[in-house]
């Protein structure tokens, strides 16, 4: 499979899944020496905010530094632009694809790779829920990585 570019990670309020996602998928096609871009986006309109402090201590413990992002509202030129898009639940996915029919195609669950299942918001809770949801999305993001047919350096 050929690497799709720009890749659109979403999430609702575009804190602490997508951000997360966006990093982690970065860092490793980097690693793997493949430029590509990965973004990120929330649903809810929620702009300008930064990643609460759990998710930056537990994205740290994945070596995932994300004390820069600021949180950036979904707008239909990202859906438009994005070659792929990565959404956390299903809902995301029938929303995308009612805001922009024509997109369908280019809408997937993140963790579609392993099981289907939603990817659920941390948002609020502890670390151990977020150290389980960050797991979840690297998981599923090495899946994809993958599927793209990009392999590490060693």
């Amino acid at each position: 499979m050929m690497l799709p570019s720009p890749i659109v990670m979403i999430c609702a309020g575009n804190m602490c899944r997508s951000p997360f996602a966006e990093y982690y998928m970065r860092q490793k096609l980097q690693n793997a020496g493949v430029e590509a871009e990965c973004f990120s986006r929330g649903l809810l309109a929620m702009p300008g905010r930064k990643v609460p402090s759990t998710a930056l201590q537990v994205g740290l413990e994945f070596g995932i530094d994300m004390q820069d992002h600021i949180s950036q509202t979904l707008l239909a030129p990202d859906v438009d632009r994005a070659a792929m898009i990565m959404v956390m639940e299903s809902g995301q996915r029938q929303h995308l694809s009612k805001m922009r029919p024509a997109s369908i195609g280019k809408i997937f669950l993140l963790s579609q790779p392993l099981h289907g299942k939603t990817i659920l918001d941390p948002m609020g809770k502890d670390e151990e829920h977020f150290r389980k949801i960050y797991k979840e999305i690297t998981l599923s993001i090495d899946a994809w990585v993958k599927r793209f047919g990009i392999h590490q350096k060693t």
